[in-house]
């Protein structure tokens, strides 16, 4: 065995000790002293709850969390910002190769995007965000970039990670794959009630229509496209709220735990 191999061992190890003081700490102490799967790829399309359900799951697993979404929003807003032309592939290709990338979870446990020490969360949903994101993210420059990114976040295990290409392009070895889906029009019903809490006024036909457009791009992009892994587990939210969704998940996690003894 390599020495980066050993230290990388020892470095996953520590990391597991350390969740589970923490988690034993929490009132865990049961669920920290079980191995569950190290790496959770969680995917889905557009407004299918990944994301809630990946903090959630990762907050019940006392694991990292992160949702590589907003990495591809950071980089569309940084753009913008820096008026950088988004027909200029190579230009967007080497600005998300330099950025710096992190998950911080604050202070009300709530998962926050910084890039090179700003906080920009509240930057990644804006409008201007939301329309040009999906051909951003279709660059296979900005993809191969981030990629790389996502890849190194992982190699110290205990994460759950969240996209559209987890399962299949980021980390095709997860321990474990979840495809969550939901039908177009309960997807746009969500994000539509998203939208009127941050009070911005969008009728159901418009975010229904902006739903599919999203879903044409990323299913039919040559670079990463959305779909399920072969040996990914899909789970219908039509009818599930989150909490049912990561109970689901927490199941299967369970089932993991069983057949790995």
């Amino acid at each position: 065995m390599q020495w980066v191999e050993i230290e990388r061992a020892l470095l996953r190890y520590n990391h597991y000790i350390t969740r589970k003081r923490s988690c034993m700490g929490a009132g865990h102490a049961l669920k920290s002293m079980r191995r569950y799967p190290e790496s959770v790829a969680l995917d889905g399309p557009s407004a299918s709850g990944k994301s809630t359900v990946g903090c959630l799951l990762a907050a019940t697993l006392c694991y990292r969390f992160v949702d590589t979404g907003l990495m591809y929003r950071a980089l569309t807003w940084r753009a913008l910002q820096e008026s950088i032309d988004l027909n200029d592939h190579s230009s967007l290709g080497l600005t998300a190769d330099e950025l710096d990338f992190k998950m911080h979870l604050d202070g009300e446990r709530h998962w926050r995007m910084i890039v090179d020490d700003e906080d920009v969360t509240e930057f990644l949903h804006l409008d201007t965000v939301n329309r040009n994101v999906s051909p951003v993210s279709a660059i296979p420059a900005v993809r191969d970039a981030l990629i790389s990114r996502q890849r190194a976040m992982a190699l110290d295990g205990a994460i759950v990670m969240a996209g559209r290409d987890i399962g299949t392009v980021v980390l095709p070895d997860a321990d474990l794959k979840i495809f969550v889906t939901a039908s177009v029009g309960v997807r746009a019903k969500r994000r539509r009630l998203e939208f009127m809490r941050k009070r911005e006024r969008l009728t159901y036909l418009e975010v229904l229509e902006a739903i599919k457009r999203r879903d044409r791009i990323d299913s039919t992009r040559k670079h990463s496209p959305l779909r399920a892994a072969q040996d990914a587990i899909t789970i219908d939210t039509d009818q599930l709220g989150t909490d049912e969704v990561v109970k689901s998940i927490m199941s299967i996690c369970d089932n993991f735990v069983e057949r790995s003894h």
